[in-house]
């Protein structure tokens, strides 16, 4: 027996019996209703399925290949400033993430400083800013050890 995945079953059963709602949908295939314009969002993106209504219900079907639009074809202009967006957007992601982790740890609030340190380890581009904060997510981790987080009670 062949395993396909739920959008698959989607698919299919609207080849095989035309525009459904999502309620016949869901009886044909099982697929809770609440589940079926999730699951078929891509294929509505990208103009293989069509929306309507049928009475007060939304409907779904599969377009036919003249419905479709045609897709341009990426060039290598459409990525050339992808790397510098995304380059940009994590160096400034560190240092705020970093300095949200000292703020949680001025405030004996260890418990939320570690995965923050440890994500702003992440981010970090320089190996110098890497190993300070494995070291500050380490001393934020033997601080809770030691019971000296606000939050437990203790300072």
């Amino acid at each position: 027996m062949e395993i396909i995945s739920k959008v698959e079953t989607l698919r299919q059963t609207l080849q095989v019996y035309g525009e459904l709602t999502a309620y016949e949908l869901y009886q044909h295939t099982g697929i809770p209703t609440d589940q079926i314009g999730m699951l078929l969002r891509h294929n509505i993106n990208n103009d293989v399925v069509g929306r309507g209504w049928k009475g007060k219900n939304r409907s779904y079907r599969l377009l036919p290949e003249g419905e479709r639009k045609a897709k341009k074809p990426r060039t290598e202009k459409d990525y050339q400033n992808a790397a510098s967006v995304l380059s940009e957007t994590v160096e400034r992601l560190f240092p705020d993430i970093a300095a949200q982790a000292v703020e949680r740890e001025k405030a004996a609030d260890y418990d939320n400083a570690v995965p923050l340190w440890l994500q702003a380890k992440g981010l970090a581009a320089l190996d110098i800013n890497i190993e300070y904060c494995h070291h500050r997510a380490q001393f934020c981790m033997a601080a809770l050890d030691r019971g000296w987080s606000r939050q437990g009670g203790a300072a």
